[in-house]
């Protein structure tokens, strides 16, 4: 009888092999033309923007994943990620503007971490959504002082 289990085992598991999973990352890149560290009402999309992923062994910090995605013309990526990487640290990150003047990565918005595992998280979904990550304007916009000021007065205006 344990014969006939491994054998009906092995002929399933050749038949229906175990799927690899593929996660489908999304997020957005944007140019801050305020330079607040925030996205405002000045804030635009970049297309054609660079995005990687990069996956991490938590001990050794050793690359052990990176693909690379562009923005559409809405700003937006979309990634395909095969594999789990469930005891990794992973990270999108930005890689390069195709805008000279707003090229500068805003430390603290210029990665952003993300779970690539379905491993005991109860998360079924396969799309996984990144923080918005984003460049500074290399001088901020003039109509930016009033703007700011509005954000961050404490008046209900």
């Amino acid at each position: 009888m344990p014969t006939r289990v491994l054998f009906f085992m092995a002929l399933t598991l050749s038949i229906f092999p175990i799927a690899t999973p593929t996660f489908h990352v999304k997020g957005s890149v944007y140019c801050d033309t305020c330079r607040a560290g925030f996205e405002t009402n000045a804030t635009f999309y970049i297309q054609g923007a660079r995005v990687g992923i990069e996956c991490k062994e938590r001990k050794s910090m050793k690359v052990v994943f990176y693909t690379e995605g562009v923005t559409d013309s809405t700003g937006t990526y979309h990634i395909e990620v095969e594999n789990e990487y469930r005891d990794h640290i992973c990270q999108c990150l930005l890689v390069k503007s195709p805008i000279k003047w707003c090229s500068i990565p805003d430390s603290g918005r210029d990665r952003s971490s993300i779970v690539l595992t379905h491993y005991q998280n109860g998360i079924v979904n396969h799309l996984h959504y990144a923080n918005a990550m984003g460049y500074l304007k290399d001088q901020p916009l003039p109509q930016c002082k009033k703007l700011l000021k509005y954000y961050l007065s404490d008046s209900d205006v």
